[in-house]
């Protein structure tokens, strides 16, 4: 009986070790989650990368807005951001969304972003022809960060500056 006692006492202390050894850092279900999420760390780190090139190539700005905005708030965003853009000498090509003349280029622009109807719009037009889309409330917040102290924004680098979206905004490309 002994032997047997012995024999089934060495299979649970396998099985524990085992199982204690498994659920470390190799059980499948860690692998999973480890692999996910370097994975998702790896995109992430691509599309930051990604970010990074769009913000330092040339790119026009184009500005949609409604002159016939009956939104009170629409209509003052709209004026705050033409106004910042003007006294920061940021060239930017304006479509009325309005106008029946641009409404074929407000339609291409409603595309790009999904939200028809809400306006001011931001889109980057990049050299290759792709687009990007914005809203007011990141407009917003870059005005914010660029009246940060430098020596905030030196230990923030991760923080979008005016200067750092909007720098390399041309009127035409070369």
């Amino acid at each position: 009986m002994s032997l047997v006692h012995d024999e089934i006492g060495s299979v649970l202390n396998n099985f524990n070790f085992n199982f204690l050894s498994q659920s470390a850092s190799t059980s499948p279900r860690l692998q999973r989650v480890s692999g996910r999420k370097e994975s998702l760390v790896r995109k992430y780190k691509n599309y930051r990368q990604q970010q990074i090139i769009l913000a330092s190539e040339p790119k026009k700005l184009i500005v949609l807005i409604s002159n016939g905005c009956h939104d009170r708030t629409q209509s003052s965003n709209q004026s705050k951001a033409l106004d910042w853009f003007n006294s920061r000498s940021v060239p930017y090509i304006l479509v009325d969304g309005n106008d029946a003349r641009q409404r074929g280029r407000r339609n291409e622009l409603f595309e790009v972003s999904t939200v028809r109807g809400n306006y001011p719009q931001f889109f980057f037009q990049h050299k290759d022809g792709n687009m990007s889309y914005f809203n007011f409330e990141r407009l917003e917040g870059l005005n914010e960060t660029s009246g940060l102290p430098p020596e905030v924004l030196a230990q923030h680098p991760e923080l979008e500056t005016w200067e750092k979206v909007f720098g390399t905004v041309v009127e035409e490309f070369e």
